[in-house]
């Protein structure tokens, strides 16, 4: 008796869920679950929503950590290196930007130099390797030089330099752009040529290599094409226009170009490109021709 109770029992709930009503409002909830999915577009892990807050908390982040080459998951190492770069690459163009702003204030406002801006435009000249001469030469060719490079350009040679942060030269020496030391002194590579006496600089911190970088991409001779791509264009520059003038930064040539312009295409990088430090952590101090 107890079995068909059970039996009857049962058959009563299978006829409830199987009811016209029960029925369409399983086809009610499986619609609005197919309608959220789809409502939901798919994310790379480099994919940043376009309402997000692009303020940048600053950290310093003095080295990689050893155990950033046991993130085994790609994406995850990649996100984890553009965040602990992002924030330094902002901070250095931020010194760079409050420079130009005073290079720029005294061409537009000083008919005459004060004693004071023509020692900020012999120091700064000094720099930024500068040939000495007319201080509005000088001014000029400042201007050309003290510029910006866009977060996604600097990101994607951080990346493909040091292997997405992985390379010896970049946990042990902060080395994430494969800085050449002509001298010898350095980092050895393993595979270096005996016929070869380069060596890796080394570098204290992060950011000081972000600067030397920065530096000299905006001093050497060899980017002087990049920065007049630079002039031709307004800030916020087009990191794959800047791009072309990299054909020498590697033996590879033009192959470097395109392999820089791919990896900020296929990691969408140039979404950092709009963002920035938050104001109160700037930490800008710099001593202008005005400053007292």
């Amino acid at each position: 008796m107890g079995v068909i109770l059970s039996k009857y029992k049962y058959y009563n709930i299978w006829k409830g869920i199987m009811s016209p009503e029960i029925a369409s409002l399983k086809i009610l909830i499986s619609m609005l679950i197919i309608a959220a999915l789809v409502a939901v577009p798919s994310r790379s892990p480099y994919q940043i929503e376009e309402n997000v807050d692009k303020t940048v908390d600053f950290t310093q982040c003095t080295s990689l950590p050893k155990e950033f080459r046991e993130i085994q998951d790609l994406d995850q190492r990649k996100r984890v290196l553009i965040d602990t770069l992002l924030p330094l690459v902002l901070k250095e163009n931020e010194e760079i930007k409050s420079l130009r702003a005073e290079l720029l204030r005294i061409k537009k406002t000083s008919f005459y130099l004060t004693t004071k801006e023509m020692r900020f435009i012999e120091d700064l000249a000094g720099h930024y390797k500068v040939k000495r001469g007319d201080y509005r030469t000088m001014l000029d060719e400042l201007i050309t030089r003290v510029d910006v490079l866009p977060a996604s350009l600097v990101l994607a040679q951080a990346a493909i330099e040091s292997g997405w942060g992985t390379s010896r030269f970049a946990i042990e020496g902060n080395n994430i752009f494969g800085i050449r030391n002509s001298r010898g002194s350095g980092m050895i590579p393993r595979e270096r040529g005996p016929e070869c006496s380069f060596a890796l600089s080394t570098f204290d911190t992060l950011q000081s290599c972000i600067r030397f970088h920065l530096w000299n991409i905006n001093s050497h001779p060899e980017y002087e094409h990049l920065r007049k791509i630079r002039t031709r264009g307004c800030s916020p520059y087009n990191p794959i226009e800047l791009a072309q003038g990299l054909n020498t930064y590697s033996e590879m040539g033009y192959k470097y170009v395109n392999k820089v312009v791919n990896t900020i295409e296929r990691c969408n990088l140039q979404t950092y490109d709009s963002y920035e430090l938050k104001r109160d952590q700037t930490g800008i101090g710099l001593l202008t021709a005005s400053s007292s």
